[in-house]
């Protein structure tokens, strides 16, 4: 599911949170493969919760809590 086809609030929420989570690794310079694998997801994973994909599974984004 795209973030365009979600209700605005949702939308934003999702490409608020991707981008915090973006802004916080590289605030502390941990590469994208290094927080995938400590998270225990793929890289392409982490891209789309950083990007705010709606289609992530909340086990997914959970697991970088």
């Amino acid at each position: 599911m795209n973030v365009k086809n979600l209700p605005i609030s949702v939308g934003r929420v999702l490409e608020k949170l991707g981008k915090n989570l973006r802004d916080a690794r590289r605030r502390r310079r941990i590469p994208m493969q290094l927080t995938a694998d400590r998270a225990g997801i793929s890289r392409v994973t982490l891209t789309k919760i950083e990007k705010g994909d709606s289609g992530v599974s909340l086990g997914a984004v959970n697991s970088l809590a």
